[in-house]
């Protein structure tokens, strides 16, 4: 196979992904631009290459099926490194120089910076973090993700510890664990608030850093809560140290991990000390038995024999086939601008990703792509569902929160 060299990034690191030949260049205006803002070098740079891997083999996979309405699909990626000042400089890039009508950002951080001047800028986007902030239309109307907000997941969380709670005499316990960021704490507020009127009590924060070298310290202040759950929000990379001190420490605590942290390479990266521990995720595994993964698993087979698939994979085609379908509709509509690409996901309705995720819906007044996710837990070191779908209410009461 023929090495294909991506330039990324304000320092032109290049990325080798493995490829075959690419498609005869196209005139400009046969190709589709879509700009990849994310973090192949940072503190989440595990999750990101993943990420990054299934979005580029989505785009090869579109282009290799005839392209969007014949048109090539062309993802110009850039690595931040998870650096806010180096994700705005990279924003500026694709939507100045590269003039991207869409693209996908990755960190929180970069993008509750850039919130205003998207919309000042009118770019559709496509955000890794999911943070409720950017689901109400009148305050961002050109931001969009393809999950439930991190809010919603830790309700369904909380939620379903309720409902499988057993002991009658006390509620259950919990605490969260977090980097000191953006993306850490954007759960806090409506998931203590939603656990005090579920009945779940929640004990003190514990903050853990990046890059995390050793939470014994954070996990030993938990103990003394006793919490029957702790809910990790963080990466593999760093999460899995959680796990292994908590192993280490013979904690009985049940360890729930968002939807960034739980993945399949916590299991290889923890060195099994993830075992047992539970999951909230709206995406489907990887070569889990839905209609769409057939295509994920012979595309990931094919350009990457021996490497591990993991669920960040698959959200990355979902990414991409999701972005593709926005841009197939603005086309039809003869409307290939920012704006013609956020009135084609405000079309979404119950679109189907074959499995991969839940059906996606966007509307003029709403950008909450869906409000289901289920609950796994690694079990014979894979990752198996111990939950149906558990949906919450489209209602308003944590609306853009």
């Amino acid at each position: 196979m023929k090495k294909w060299t991506l330039v990324i990034g304000c320092l032109a690191i290049a990325v080798a992904l493995s490829f075959g030949p690419l498609p005869n260049h196209a005139a400009a205006a046969d190709v589709l631009k879509w700009g990849v803002l994310i973090d192949l070098s940072g503190p989440t740079s595990d999750w990101g290459k993943n990420q990054t891997k299934g979005q580029l083999d989505a785009m090869r996979w579109i282009n290799e099926n005839g392209g969007i309405n014949g048109k090539e699909l062309q993802l110009i990626v850039i690595d931040d490194g998870y650096d806010t000042s180096k994700g705005v400089a990279g924003y500026n890039r694709l939507v100045d120089s590269e003039k991207v009508p869409g693209l996908y950002i990755q960190s929180t951080g970069t993008t509750i910076t850039l919130a205003k001047k998207i919309v000042a800028d009118g770019v559709a986007t496509i955000a890794a973090s999911f943070t409720s902030k950017f689901q109400d239309p009148q305050k961002t109307p050109f931001s969009f993700f393809v999950s439930p907000s991190y809010g919603t997941m830790g309700r369904i969380a909380l939620k379903w510890i309720r409902t499988t709670w057993k002991d009658s005499s006390r509620n259950p316990k919990i605490v969260y664990l977090y980097p000191d960021n953006n993306y850490g704490r954007d759960i806090l507020a409506v998931c203590n608030d939603y656990a005090k009127k579920i009945g779940v009590d929640v004990g003190p924060d514990q903050v853990i850093n990046w890059p995390t070298k050793d939470a014994t310290v954070q996990l030993t202040n938990m103990s003394r809560y006793n919490p029957d759950y702790a809910y990790i929000t963080s990466t593999a990379m760093n999460g899995a140290v959680i796990l292994k001190n908590a192993k280490a420490l013979g904690l009985k605590t049940k360890f729930i991990s968002n939807i960034r942290n739980f993945e399949e390479s916590l299991i290889t990266l923890s060195g099994g000390a993830a075992e047992g521990t539970y999951g909230v995720h709206p995406i489907a595994p990887y070569g889990a038995v839905v209609p769409g993964m057939k295509k994920v698993v012979e595309s990931h087979e094919k350009w990457h024999p021996g490497e591990i698939g993991t669920n960040v994979y698959v959200e990355g085609w979902v990414n991409i086939l999701c972005a593709a379908e926005a841009l197939k509709i603005a086309d039809n509509a003869g409307n290939l601008t920012p704006a013609g690409i956020r009135d084609a996901f405000e079309q979404f309705r119950s679109f189907d990703t074959g499995g991969l995720a839940p059906p996606l819906t966007f509307t003029k007044t709403d950008h909450r792509a869906s409000m289901a996710a289920k609950m796994y837990q690694i079990q014979g070191g894979k990752i198996m569902p111990v939950s149906d779908w558990i949906e919450l209410p489209r209602d308003m009461e944590y609306f853009g929160k």
